[in-house]
């Protein structure tokens, strides 16, 4: 895992502002740097080495130095990739992933994507074609940020890389601010910053003769569906989980598992036990006190039952709130989700042991195991209903008692079954937005989820509509909050995070399993739960989903209280004309008295303010 940031620019400081950019980085590569240069180009690396630990240092360079690469991740068919290109006669000088990349960029071109597997995000300069080109892993693992401003072009691992260019700008994007607050996250391409976008997962990007194109080079298939039933079915997953898990095996130091004692977790930490056939070092974090969801006592049953070497990190809720003071520095804009707190530490203390873990990130959007998938179902049913003439259900609905929730209903069935994502309670959703923002931000915004949310459903090969739902979340949700977290969290301790259920070969091979297979009635995760009764106490397979979470409700009204007043009063939130003064105070009124809990909405503001504290963008309504 690296850091990797460049940029291609007539701009005289460009040069000068390389080691910044690239130092900006040195927690996602503690081990070396590398700098390459070729006339506008300047390419920056920090290496976090995990194979070919002695070599394999970057940018690498061919033979004739007409090709030079930056990477960051993990390239996991490389061996094969490299027995390939040295029978067409290409000479390898080191051990290391990597370099498949520059062989592979000569042999096969833009054709490389087709046959890497990994979770990646490079940076190939090709001279001879005066060609900067950059991808992004099929799922999005591994962040990719870029701008074109003021005729630079600019890359990066992190934002804080791009800002560190002297002519970038700070302007933020109003629209990601409100996409923020619709869904606690900014979603791809948006930035909070106006100028830089993110690389959606599974596209590439290239800048050639004062030009950018850019494309897709994969996505989700869902059609046509697997025949497999029963026994047959379950083996087949056995056999593609166990070949996802070997290839992430591959390192030359320390390697362990997240385990958090549910069953995606654990199941990764037992197939690899058994693959690897030795004890590996399994990391679990648990929470002193009754109010806050911990599963440490399941994750320690399964390590017994496994035989691995168990570490767990007992914290109580005070002792989590000091990693909120590096929120801002680690994620660089805001960003909401709560669980990224204990994820967090639990990172710092796992990098005392080992260099690499696999998580269980991933397997809720393959196999269908959140709960509002088939909360969806039932209402696509029922929208479905209020749509057909004659019914009756309009009327009833219009007798509903709670403005929101009828408002929102009704919207849902005026709405194309493409949009109805949007409808699903968010934390300031759209119909909200006249309650909450003032006139002048509204008025500035347009966009939102459901516009996202419509492009990945109409994506979407398959009449189910679970499938659509499950593309829709494996294309936003899944790299915009779940992985950003992980990232993030694990690479700001110099530590790297693989996701076994991510495998582009073995996530698209679950799309095509049976929407059944996943998700019947109330019951989640079916076949991956068959699967898991081979190899965990069926207790531990069968508990419900539980998860990191924080007593917000708690902190807010106590450890926090001081610190949320003031972030969301005159001199802060309210100062900066977004959000209108009379609905924060009304929202931390009926928080305090405990007539509403507005915990999430409360939180999704403090972290907001904060950020804006910290960093003083400009803006203007």
């Amino acid at each position: 895992m690296c850091g990797i940031t460049g940029y291609v620019s007539t701009d005289r400081r460009a040069w000068e502002s390389l080691p910044g950019m690239t130092q900006a980085l040195v927690h996602r590569g503690p081990d070396a740097d590398g700098y390459y240069r070729d006339g506008a180009v300047g390419l920056g690396h920090r290496r976090l080495s995990v194979i070919d630990v002695e070599g394999s240092n970057q940018p690498l360079i061919s033979p004739d130095q007409d090709i030079a690469v930056i990477f960051n991740g993990e390239i996991y068919n490389y061996r094969a990739l490299r027995r390939e290109l040295a029978d067409a006669g290409h000479i390898f000088t080191t051990n290391g992933d990597g370099e498949v990349l520059v062989h592979g960029w000569r042999q096969w071109g833009r054709q490389l994507l087709e046959k890497i597997s990994g979770m990646f995000a490079f940076a190939i300069w090709d001279r001879g074609r005066a060609e900067l080109f950059l991808a992004r892993d099929h799922l999005g693992v591994k962040p990719l940020y870029y701008a074109w401003h003021a005729g630079s072009f600019v890359f990066g691992s992190e934002i804080k890389a791009l800002l560190r260019f002297p002519t970038m700008p700070h302007d933020v994007d109003l629209d990601a601010v409100a996409l923020y607050l619709e869904c606690q996250y900014i979603p791809t391409p948006y930035s909070i910053y106006a100028a830089i976008r993110k690389l959606p997962a599974g596209h590439w990007i290239s800048f050639q003769n004062g030009a950018l194109t850019s494309g897709s080079f994969w996505h989700p298939s869902y059609a046509p569906k697997h025949a497999l039933q029963g026994m047959a079915a379950v083996d087949a997953l056995s056999a593609r989980l166990s070949s996802s898990i070997q290839s992430m095996l591959v390192a030359d130091v320390p390697l362990g598992v997240f385990v958090s004692g549910g069953i995606d977790s654990s199941l990764i930490a037992a197939l690899a036990t058994r693959i690897s056939g030795r004890a590996l070092d399994t990391f679990t974090l648990g929470f002193r006190g009754n109010d806050v969801g911990s599963e440490h006592e399941e994750a320690a049953r399964v390590a017994r039952h496994i035989g691995s070497n168990h570490h767990c990190l007992m914290l109580s809720p005070e002792e989590v709130l000091p990693a909120l003071d590096r929120w801002g520095e680690v994620f660089d804009e805001p960003f909401g989700d709560q669980a990224a707190l204990p994820t967090m530490l639990l990172a710092q203390h796992a990098r005392k042991s080992v260099t690499v873990v696999l998580t269980g990130e991933g397997a809720d959007e393959v196999f269908g195991g959140y709960s509002n998938y088939g909360k969806r179902i039932r209402e696509d049913r029922l929208t479905s209903v209020l749509g057909a003439r004659g019914s009756p259900v309009p009327f009833l609905i219009r007798r509903l008692p709670a403005r929101i929730a009828r408002d929102r209903i009704l919207k849902a069935a005026a709405e194309p079954r493409s949009r109805r994502y949007a409808t699903i309670p968010n934390i300031f959703d759209a119909l909200l937005r006249r309650e909450y923002f003032t006139e002048k931000f509204r008025h500035s915004v347009s966009a939102s989820i459901a516009d996202r949310a419509e492009l990945f459903y109409n994506e979407c090969d398959s009449p189910s509509y679970l499938d659509h739902l499950l593309n829709i979340d494996a294309r936003l949700w899944l790299p915009d909050d779940l992985l950003a977290k992980v990232d993030r969290s694990t690479m700001a301790h110099s530590l790297e995070a693989r996701v076994p259920y991510l495998d582009h070969d073995f996530f698209g091979w679950c799309a095509r399993l049976q929407p059944s297979d996943k998700v019947r009635g109330k019951g989640r995760k079916l076949l991956l739960k068959r699967l898991a009764e081979r190899h965990l106490p069926l207790d531990i397979v069968h508990r419900p989903k539980q998860g990191f979470m924080m007593p917000l409700q708690r902190w807010l009204g106590r450890e926090l209280k001081g610190d949320l007043e003031h972030a969301l009063g005159p001199a802060g939130l309210q100062r900066r004309g977004l959000i209108r003064s009379d609905a924060i105070e009304r929202l931390l009124r009926e928080h305090s008295l405990n007539v509403h809990n507005h915990a999430m909405r409360l939180w999704v503001l403090l972290i907001l303010e904060r950020w804006f504290a910290r960093y003083e963008p400009s803006f203007s309504l």
